[in-house]
């Protein structure tokens, strides 16, 4: 029975679950997407976070895509097959970061693929209180984007309008996906408007403030556990301050990896976009509709001047008669005297220093509409119809200066020349390629049991298929593409009640026990338990009632490879089939289960909360043996501890001997296996406390524990449901063990996710023992 699944948790789940001591691995077993099975120790981070500390000014964010631009060009030095991917996108009326980044090292994927969600479904989500589920959807198209890419730079988001400060959405995004986060602060931002969180504090000491806004980002995404590569800083004054801003850093314990003098060629409008802003731009960058004027010739005028025509045609005339510039004209879709004034200069060819007319905001009126109908492409000045008021599209464009443009190769080129000169990039490289701790949580606990359970597809079959929760389930199964399913139920029912619920269930097999074929099954259920009485007639009897035992039969035939149920049906009702029929493993005294408990720190598992009562020390030891494999089977390197309350041979009692009796049979059993005990939980998890109590030279698990296998009943589903309450941490389980073939058991209060996730989890335990089975032979082979 399923206790929590991973996507109902609402408290940690954006947590990273990192593990400096304990061999967590990072992939399940067997998994080809997940081949990379190494220790955390080993294994590399795959991305960079990069977090902006104080939010971009709307149209202004050349500057930091001149850092980004720098950046992934000094990563693709050391670092083939780099890509770049926003968590969420912003949508303004700017050109999208990610298509900027597409187009100037000339990525071939799709723009859509560098993006998590879009700023309007953030915003829906964050509002209904479901963070949850806008990390796992960020989690999800990151990893599909990086599935492709040796290192992905991850560039952060602020969400206009949230009403506070979005570092801990950044933390927690970063620390969901995995990755190690780089902080980035615009001195120039704090320069020009005082900007940053504490100016006033600091008295306008912009140093002060860009070290004091970088600090707390560092402990923000610290909070989260995620690492820190360092620190950059961009638009200082001159670089006379680096040494003193250095000292700052240094103060706050913070690694600044170079600073970013303001430059002019960043700054300047006549190396925007083309050279120079031409009205082809203005058309994208105001998402306006070309009503007139599209011939190439209009569109590549370039741009040197804004003028607001909200007076008399009069005044604007004198405006424009100043000659010299080239003018785009701002009014509104009402003003017929300034549109017909302006296409009679133009048609008079008085109007050369005319780029283009913007109409903002007001609705085109009948007669504007019929006279603009009227006008030669050819002979008319460009004109843009704007949906932003007059006000909005007159401050977008004022924000164009020193803009950034999919085709400024000028300013590229400068921006990766400013960061190789100031800033260490080398450092930023061999810190990102470095051995990192490999993050674990709940997002990703279960997305890579869902893509191993996807990558090896299983058949599971469901004896509660008429069931409304199991029939949903299995839909969303089905449509993951995560398993094959069997269904055991009436055709009928299950059509009807998938048909209520608006789910598509036709490439799952259904089988009627009262109207299919039996005797195949009747003859195995009859001759695996003849010798215990049992006649034909009460095998096909009980087969036709029983669905439990139908589907037990077919697992233990290999005609499936799972069975999941218990939604409907007691816990007694799921597991005595499966006794009698699948049978336990050899060497195996009793069933028992395991809780996979994600915790803030690591992923750990917990041993037996659900089945056994009070375990002697043999089932104990089998318990232990079974908890490892089962570790083993979801990615984790088990380090298996005995607890007890006392550690070592601190005290003497019956309780503690049992459980040291237990660890030496566990060990005898099998050595290949790292089992220590008996140990208090402290001394199992924490390596000062294991350090101080635990005593010997060859000492492996204390204080690096993560199987945890408890005395008895009592005490282990106290602790799981303490740890689970307390901290907020995610339950998955009890996952059966011990069975020749997997069987899991769910609550009857069971949702529709955790039935999906006990069949994915199903599935991965059949994958592990088929992958044993044939490491086996192979064994017996070469021994032959």
């Amino acid at each position: 029975m399923l206790r929590a699944s991973l996507s109902r948790s609402r408290r940690g789940i954006g947590r990273t679950f990192k593990d400096g001591n304990r061999n967590t691995r990072i992939v399940l077993n067997g998994c080809q997407s997940f081949d990379e099975s190494i220790s955390v120790r080993e294994a590399h981070t795959s991305g960079l976070y990069v977090h902006h500390t104080i939010a971009e000014e709307e149209g202004r964010d050349f500057a930091s895509a001149a850092v980004t631009v720098g950046l992934i060009n000094a990563l693709t030095r050391s670092k083939s097959g780099v890509g770049f991917f926003r968590p969420i996108e912003n949508t303004g009326v700017q050109v999208y970061r990610s298509q900027l980044i597409k187009d100037v090292f000339k990525l071939k994927e799709d723009v859509g693929l560098m993006q998590g969600v879009s700023q309007i479904r953030a915003f829906e989500l964050l509002t209904h209180d479901r963070l949850d589920e806008l990390l796992e959807e960020v989690y999800q198209a990151y990893s599909s984007y990086k599935a492709n890419h040796d290192l992905v730079v991850v560039e952060g988001t602020h969400l206009k309008g949230v009403g506070h400060d979005t570092l801990s959405l950044n933390a927690k995004v970063a620390s969901t996906l995995g990755v190690p986060a780089l902080l980035v602060t615009d001195a120039g931002l704090i320069l020009r408007k005082g900007v940053g969180t504490f100016s006033n504090l600091n008295g306008g000491d912009w140093k002060k403030d860009v070290v004091d806004n970088a600090k707390l980002s560092d402990v923000g995404f610290k909070h989260e556990n995620v690492d820190i590569v360092g620190a950059l800083v961009h638009g200082i004054p001159n670089t006379d301050n680096y040494e003193s801003l250095l000292e700052l850093f240094k103060a706050r314990k913070l690694s600044l990896m170079g600073a970013i003098p303001q430059d002019h060629v960043l700054q300047s409008v006549e190396l925007c976009w083309h050279g120079q802003i031409q009205v082809q731009d203005l058309v994208k960058i105001l998402n306006a509709e070309l009503l007139v004027g599209a011939e190439e010739s209009n569109l590549s005028k370039k741009v040197t001047k804004y003028i607001v025509a909200t007076s008399q045609l009069d005044d604007l005339l004198a405006h424009l008669q100043k000659g010299g510039d080239s003018s785009v004209v701002i009014t509104t879709g009402d003003r017929a005297d300034i549109i017909l004034g302006l296409i009679s200069l133009k048609q008079l060819n008085q109007g050369s220093s005319i780029a283009a007319l913007v109409l903002a905001g007001e609705p085109i009126s009948p007669e504007v509409g019929q006279l603009l109908k009227m006008q030669s492409l050819s002979s008319s000045v460009p004109i843009l119809s704007s949906r932003l008021s007059a006000f909005d599209t007159t401050a977008v464009l004022a924000s164009l200066e020193g803009g950034i443009g999919s085709l400024t190769v000028q300013k590229f080129e400068h921006a990766k020349d400013l960061f190789d000169k100031h800033i260490q990039a080398n450092v930023i490289s061999n810190a990102v390629l470095q051995d990192y701790v490999v993050s674990a949580n709940p997002i990703s606990f279960q997305n890579s049991i869902f893509s191993c359970a996807k990558e090896h597809k299983q058949v599971i079959v469901l004896p509660e298929g008429e069931e409304s929760r199991t029939i949903q389930a299995a839909a969303a199964v089905l449509e993951r593409g995560l398993c094959d399913l069997v269904l055991l139920g009436n055709h009928q029912t299950i059509s009807k009640t998938a048909e209520h619920h608006n789910v598509d269930i036709s490439s799952a097999r259904v089988i009627d026990p009262l109207s299919s074929q039996l005797d195949t099954y009747v003859d195995y259920f009859y001759e695996s338990r003849k010798h215990k009485g049992l006649t034909k007639e009460q095998a096909r009897k009980t087969l036709m009632e029983d669905p439990n035992y139908l589907g037990t039969c077919m697992v233990a035939m290999g005609e499936v490879d799972g069975m999941v149920s218990g939604a409907v049906h007691t816990t007694a009702d799921t597991v005595r089939p499966a006794l009698q029929i699948i049978k336990m493993e050899p060497g195996i005294k009793v069933v028992s289960s395991v809780f996979f408990m994600c915790l803030p720190h690591t992923i750990l598992a917990y041993g037996d909360c659900a089945i056994n009562p009070n375990p002697t020390s043999e089932e104990l030891a089998t318990i232990a043996i079974s908890s490892a494999d089962t570790a083993a089977a979801f990615g984790i390197s088990p380090y298996v501890a005995m607890l007890s309350y006392a550690t070592g041979d601190s005290n003497k009692g019956p309780l503690i001997d049992k459980v040291a009796d237990a660890t030496a049979i566990a060990k005898s059993q099998r050595p290949d296996l790292l089992i220590e005990g008996p140990y208090q939980y402290d001394a199992a998890v924490n390596p000062d406390i294991a350090s101080r109590k635990v005593k010997g030279s060859n000492i492996k698990v204390a204080g690096k524990a993560n199987v945890l296998i408890f005395p008895d009943l009592n005490a282990s589903n106290i602790a799981y449901k303490a740890v689970q309450q307390s901290t907020g941490a995610v339950a998955v389980g009890p996952v059966l063990q011990g069975l020749r073939k997997p069987v899991n058991d769910l609550s009857r209060g069971c949702t529709v996710e955790d039935i999906v996730v006990t069949i994915a989890v199903t599935a991965v335990q059949a994958i592990y023992r088929k992958e044993k089975a044939v490491a086996k032979d192979a064994t017996v082979l070469s021994a032959a």
